[in-house]
């Protein structure tokens, strides 16, 4: 019988068996073979997200004069166990896919810390934006704790990694994947385990590099091109050890992968891994550096510290219970953590791409203007979204923030040389509106119109002002412009709140006549009699008219009684009669007007252009109850959009589904059952009662990490936890802490308007 002497054997199997004595490998030389036609962002639901925070100076800008300067302009999310996105220098502009660690030896196969471990995340403190992520196999054999947080002075993420292996032989690989400039294509990247600019795990594109570097050194490392066969994650299926060792891969979807020079026996080890940026691979490795050389425990503590001053300038509210205090201190972090540092007062939705994970983008080249950026995703500011979370972040004590709001929004005010609105017989002048949404520079992405989106600074301006009495003329300009456009264009919308269909809506009715007799009430302080009367008798003729305009009685839900989501779709000039078989086409289906509701009537009761105990409200309440709501059990309501919402996406067949439940909408209908119960006997008790049901279920349709999604799954074995859209999404945390100062005051925190239509 043949026999094989030892390294015969491992030539002919393939496999390298590691040894006490491991030898490093050759340094990487050569570029990678391959190419990339497509790429791909993280799951769309992050399990934690956070930046440092950073103080204003003295004009509401962050620079050299901030008390926490020098200012760090880096924020990170992480889902799965791992990091995944990481944004710099700007809070829109994407630089990673992920980064995580791999596994081999110890009898095992390639073990994937996204796929393949058990895993939890949770805050390291209470309104402090850091987290303790741990990651074990569930076979035992090794243990991974990491604590994330961002450098307080510097453009570098750190992880703290405590590892703990059980049995001998475990070799530790980084996988890092780049997404330069907020495209997954057209990256060049260099892996070096010692040539300059030193050990580590480089990527660039045009003006943005990074630098991914450990305090320990990197035994192995190799450059290549994701899913071919030059991709370090590949060999490591293949081999359970690095056989390439490329030093560069140039112009594609890249991925970098090393090898951590840790023991093979067994013990415990401590490690830093700084992923830094700047402007090409020397600068970014040197912000790197330098955080490492920083003792790790001193860094974190200063970035708590910092976190711990803010959160203790803000009232205390939830003292209800204990897991709604907990979810408001988290949601103002993220909230505040949504803001750019560059930009100051620009919060953007999510840091997020929802789906994507699985949806393609093929964005290969970083364009000179933010405007033609291929991805979007949610790391936008869209002026709903930013004015939502500037009044939360006013709710909940924060007077700064909604000031630099305001800034931003009147930077991002448009003017007459801008260009006229053109639909049907509507000529208006874009003097004073807005676009549907910008990047943190005020480049639009979408260039939409959405009458909504264009009222609500209105009401931020005039809640700062009455929340922190000032000269009105600091927001007049704002207010005069906006005000100004909404009556010459108002009421019909090109797009809904939900962006998709025409026409008018109860929702953007309500948000116009709050904003005009908000305007009008500016206007009389600034002593402009004639605006002042104007804006209050179209706020007042619109509110008289919105049932007249939006109110069914032959609708296909329950009594036929309700608020339609939209009438008057086919156009400016299409008829508006909320009984006619008239319609529309969302996702390629046709819908009556009179067969959709939505809840977004309950803002006429909130704001104060309707009663919210009028018998048409109440009718309307029954139907979306019948059509929309969905009680989770163990949970508590949620609520769909609207009636054939498909805002939802099957990983599976990539197609799109019917959408979910949206925990912002049971936030909604808090704020509705306050306005009913107050108006029903006036009795904080129970008002706070009646919404108490609803402030529970957003709670709990929280991630373990306090994160709140736009979507949660309405059945099945999933319902309750977020599908793959967006989390945390700024909007559903600002409804929540609006909603839960309301139920500590036992009072609306938007001050309704009174005497517009019933009111």
């Amino acid at each position: 019988m043949r026999t094989f002497g030892k390294s015969t054997l491992i030539a002919i199997l393939g496999i390298s068996i590691p040894t006490d004595a491991a030898a490093r490998a050759a340094a990487p030389s050569g570029a990678a073979p391959g190419s990339s036609s497509s790429g791909s962002w993280s799951h769309g639901s992050k399990d934690f997200f956070g930046a440092a925070y950073e103080s204003y100076d003295a004009d509401l800008t962050y620079s050299a004069r901030s008390d926490t300067a020098p200012i760090s302009r880096v924020w990170f999310t992480g889902a799965s166990g791992i990091l995944t996105e990481v944004y710099w220098p700007t809070n829109d502009t994407p630089q990673t896919r992920d980064s995580q660690l791999l596994v081999t030896g110890g009898r095992g196969g390639l073990f994937e810390e996204r796929r393949d471990a058990r895993r939890s995340a949770s805050w390291i403190e209470e309104g402090v934006p850091a987290f303790r992520v741990i990651t074990e196999d569930p076979g035992g054999r090794f243990r991974i704790e990491k604590t994330i947080f961002a450098d307080p002075d510097r453009d570098v993420v750190l992880q703290r990694l405590k590892i703990t292996r059980n049995v001998r032989g475990l070799r530790f690989f980084v996988l890092h994947n780049p997404g330069v400039g907020n495209t997954p294509l057209g990256d060049s990247a260099m892996a070096s385990t010692g040539d300059a600019p030193g050990a580590g795990l480089f990527a660039w594109q045009g003006p943005f590099a990074q630098a991914f570097v450990a305090s320990v050194a990197l035994r192995d490392a190799t450059a290549g091109f994701s899913g071919t066969a030059s991709d370090g994650y590949r060999d490591l299926q293949k081999h359970r050890t690095l056989t390439t060792h490329y030093r560069e891969a140039r112009d594609g979807d890249v991925a970098l992968t090393g090898e951590l020079d840790l023991p093979l026996a067994p013990g415990t080890d401590e490690l830093t891994l700084a992923l830094g940026f700047g402007s090409d691979i020397g600068e970014a490795y040197s912000a790197a550096q330098a955080s490492l050389r920083e003792d790790p425990g001193a860094l974190l503590d200063r970035y708590c510290a910092q976190w711990r001053a803010y959160q203790a300038s803000l009232r205390p509210l939830g003292s209800a219970t204990p897991e709604l205090a907990r979810l408001y201190r988290s949601s103002v972090a993220v909230m505040k953590s949504l803001e750019d540092r560059t930009h100051a007062g620009a919060f953007i939705a999510s840091p997020s791409v929802p789906w994507g994970d699985v949806k393609v983008d093929r964005a290969s080249a970083i364009s000179p203007r933010a405007s033609d950026r291929i991805t979007g995703g949610y790391h936008l500011v869209w002026p709903r979204d930013l004015v939502q979370i500037a009044l939360a972040l006013l709710a909940a004590g924060d007077t700064r923030s909604p000031r630099a709001a305001v800034r931003f929004m009147k930077s991002v005010q448009l003017s007459a040389s801008d260009g006229t609105w053109d639909f049907g017989s509507i000529h208006v002048s874009k003097e004073g509106s807005f676009y549907q949404n910008t990047w943190s520079d005020g480049e639009p992405y979408w260039r939409g119109l959405e009458l909504d989106q264009v009222a609500q600074p209105i009401d931020l301006c005039y809640h700062v002002h009455k929340h922190q009495p000032g000269a009105p003329e600091a927001c007049w300009e704002l207010v005069r412009r906006t005000a100004d456009f909404l009556v010459a264009f108002g009421p019909w919308t090109p797009l809904d709140r939900w962006e998709e269909v025409s026409g008018i809506s109860p929702s953007t009715v309500a948000f116009l006549c709050a904003a005009l007799v908000h305007a009008a009430e500016i206007a009389g302080t600034t002593g402009d009699r004639d605006r002042q009367a104007r804006y209050r008798e179209t706020a007042e003729r619109w509110a008289r008219q919105v049932d007249d305009w939006t109110f069914t009685t032959r609708g296909s839900i329950g009594n036929g009684r309700y608020y339609e989501r939209v009438d008057g779709a086919g156009g400016p000039d299409a008829p508006r009669d909320p009984n006619d078989d008239r319609g529309y086409v969302v996702q390629g289906r046709f819908w009556r007007e009179r067969d959709v509701v939505d809840c977004g009537f309950l803002r006429l009761a909130v704001l104060g252009v309707r009663p919210a105990l009028a018998a048409n409200m109440a009718d309307s309440v029954a139907a979306c109850d019948a059509a929309l709501r969905v009680e989770v059990p163990g949970l508590g309501p949620g609520f769909h959009r609207y009636v054939g919402d498909m805002y939802g996406f099957d990983p599976r067949t990539g197609e799109r589904t019917r959408g979910m439940l949206w925990p912002t909408l049971t936030g909604e209908r808090a704020e509705y059952e306050l306005a009913r119960a107050l108006e029903e006997s006036g009795s904080p008790e129970a008002a706070r009662k009646r919404m108490r049901p609803y402030l529970d279920a957003m709670a709990r349709f929280a991630t373990a990490s306090r994160m709140l999604p736009e979507q949660v799954f309405d059945r099945g074995p999933r319902a309750g936890q977020p599908t793959g859209a967006a989390a945390p999404l700024g909007w559903a945390h600002a409804e929540f802490v609006t909603a839960l100062r309301e139920h500590d005051d036992a009072r609306l925190f938007r001050l309704p308007i009174r005497g517009a239509g019933g009111g």
